[in-house]
């Protein structure tokens, strides 16, 4: 199967119309900031990610907690208590991990068991963030995509409340992430990265459209 000429459109809307709130959080002046579009965000919380400043890096993850649950309505406080609870041997572990422009695993960053990174999808957000060309998050929205009649990554993906680092799901991440590589080159002409696939399927879910983003997943092999 492929996508039809209508999918193919309506999923480009979705990839353009993604409506996830851009926003950081500015802890040096302890104000959420507002920006113009999610590329000012990305640009934002991947400088402080890959700097050689532990307090940057403090504050760049802290940031992809605050935005991860930017609809949430208690952002702040989950930020906060990153921040409360990281400590500096963990940052110092992480800047080693993203030095030179390398992409950690999924397993490298749960083995420093920062706090509120312990499953996919905030870890996963840490990996998109640093290479949203390759990459994508995978969370418990997007997982909705899954369907055991399928033979797509996430229809082999195992999760409950949250979604485990285990080997299954690993590999379903990282097939996801190909997939939505695939879905680029396929029918954009590569021009979309795989977080920007993604959030196509995001927005579609988030808008109450979930057969309509499965029916699309399913059929774009």
């Amino acid at each position: 199967m492929s996508l039809t000429t209508k999918q193919i459109c309506d999923l480009r809307t979705s990839i353009d119309g993604y409506s996830f709130p851009p926003v950081y959080f500015d802890f040096s002046k302890n104000t959420e900031v507002l920006v113009a579009s999610i590329s000012d965000v990305e640009k934002y919380i991947k400088n402080l990610l890959i700097s050689d400043n532990l307090q940057d890096i403090e504050n760049g993850l802290a940031n992809v907690v605050f935005w991860g649950n930017a609809n949430a309505g208690y952002q702040v406080h989950r930020a906060m208590q990153f921040k409360n609870r990281i400590t500096a041997v963990q940052l110092q572990k992480f800047q080693t991990l993203v030095s030179c422009g390398k992409v950690p695993s999924l397993q490298d960053i749960a083995k420093l068991k920062m706090p509120q990174f312990s499953g996919i999808s905030f870890i996963s957000k840490i990996i998109a963030f640093l290479d949203p060309v390759n990459y994508c998050v995978l969370d418990l929205l997007t997982s909705r995509l899954s369907d055991s009649k399928q033979s797509n990554a996430l229809s082999r993906l195992k999760s409950t409340t949250t979604i485990a680092i285990t080997k299954n799901n690993s590999l379903c991440y990282y097939s996801w992430c190909q997939e939505c590589i695939s879905i680029s080159n396929q029918y954009f002409g590569g021009n979309y990265r795989a977080v920007d696939i993604e959030r196509g399927f995001f927005d579609l879910i988030q808008n109450k459209n979930l057969q309509t983003a499965q029916e699309m997943y399913f059929a774009a092999y």
